[in-house]
């Protein structure tokens, strides 16, 4: 059975925030295949609903699920006795928000708050504008084009879907569940110029300032949950943060490196990187057999190649994409006009070919770790 690759990410940040499958007294969140196998073989999945998973239940009938197709991120709520899709109502937009909202097993904050047309329409419209903006400095572009998820250090490991970066903002700027805007000008307030960048597994923010454009965008990071937003600068440019995290991911198994590394930055007395060197030192030390087994390992790590800008070979890039999945002329001129095209997915340690053939002919390109 293969679980979606959202499901994935939701699981591996569950097991940091939950030491028990039981969360909110009664709701079991179902931690591996195994598990999900189990209810979805006991309850006739195959027969009912061939094209969902259950996710969790409440332990009186109500179970949670999600469709097995990645592009429908939704969680639904049916029962074990009416395993049918017509009465399905929606819990969330995704399993995380749901996580953040203490996985509630009814829809009545949804019910509430579920966006009219009206209301989709000003998000969409606010969004093409957030990518409008971006668009104009390629120093936001590409460092998403490129991320480094780093484990349990404190540093990014959840980052933008690019075109639908205002939705990232969602529990900063604004909070879809209240239909509030978190935007004010208080000392405290989450500012209009700022745009959350990436974040952590706490959900605690990595963002970057508007008005700093001249500067490269320096990065700040603030801790969740304090009832306030005190930013603390990480670093004085995007650029140089993107760097500072190739090289702590390139280092992430070798635990003197990175006490070296974070020495020779010159970074003490900065809150946030005090909190990112004391992870490293509670970090067990490896022996360079089991550094290079564990970095051996993460290149059998799946791995996407989108393209994100075809760039100026057009045709060139028309006629790959023809090739690869064996379409028609037409068929691959279409395809090069969507916004993010999958080009190849595989082992991590297999797409540099691909990501230099891309690059050759003038197109950007992102890759996103699975």
């Amino acid at each position: 059975m293969k679980l979606p690759n959202h499901w994935q990410s939701f699981i591996k940040i569950f097991q940091k925030k939950f030491n028990s499958e039981i969360v909110s007294d009664s709701i079991r969140v179902f931690q591996d295949e195994e598990a999900i196998k189990e209810r979805f073989t006991t309850h006739q999945f195959e027969t009912y609903l061939p094209y969902y998973i259950p996710v969790a239940d409440d332990s009186g009938g109500q179970v949670a699920v999600i469709s097995r197709n990645d592009e429908d991120k939704k969680v639904y709520l049916s029962s074990y006795g009416t395993l049918e899709e017509k009465y399905f109502k929606i819990l969330d937009r995704d399993l995380l928000h749901w996580m953040q909202r203490k996985f509630p097993f009814d829809n009545e904050d949804k019910q509430e708050n579920e966006l009219t047309a009206e209301q989709q329409a000003s998000f969409e419209s606010e969004n093409k504008h957030l990518l409008e903006q971006i668009g104009q400095f390629p120093s936001l572009l590409n460092f998403w084009n490129q991320t480094y998820s780093i484990e349990n250090l404190c540093l990014p490991e959840n980052f933008p879907v690019v075109d639908q970066l205002l939705a990232f903002q969602d529990g900063y700027a604004f909070n879809t569940v209240a239909s509030k805007s978190l935007i004010g000008e208080k000392e405290g307030d989450f500012k209009e110029s700022w745009l959350v960048i990436a974040s952590n597994y706490f959900a605690d923010p990595f963002f970057i300032d508007f008005n700093d454009s001249e500067e490269n965008f320096p990065v700040y990071f603030a801790f969740h949950g304090t009832g306030k937003w005190k930013p603390i600068k990480v670093a004085d440019s995007i650029d140089i943060f993107q760097n500072i995290l190739r090289s702590i991911f390139e280092l992430r198994y070798d635990k003197n490196g990175l006490l070296s590394l974070l020495t020779e930055l010159s970074i003490s007395g900065n809150e946030f990187w005090d909190e990112v060197y004391q992870n490293v030192l509670e970090m067990p030390e490896m022996a360079e057999d089991e550094q290079n087994e564990m970095i051996s390992e993460s290149d059998w790590q799946e791995a996407e190649v989108y393209i994100t800008d075809i760039g100026p070979n057009k045709m060139k890039i028309v006629s790959l994409l023809k090739a690869k999945y064996r379409l028609s002329g037409a068929e691959a001129l279409q395809m090069s006009k969507e916004a993010r095209i999958l080009y190849h997915k595989g082992p991590k340690k297999w797409i540099h070919s691909s990501v230099q053939e891309l690059e050759n002919l003038g197109a950007q390109v992102a890759i996103v770790i699975l």
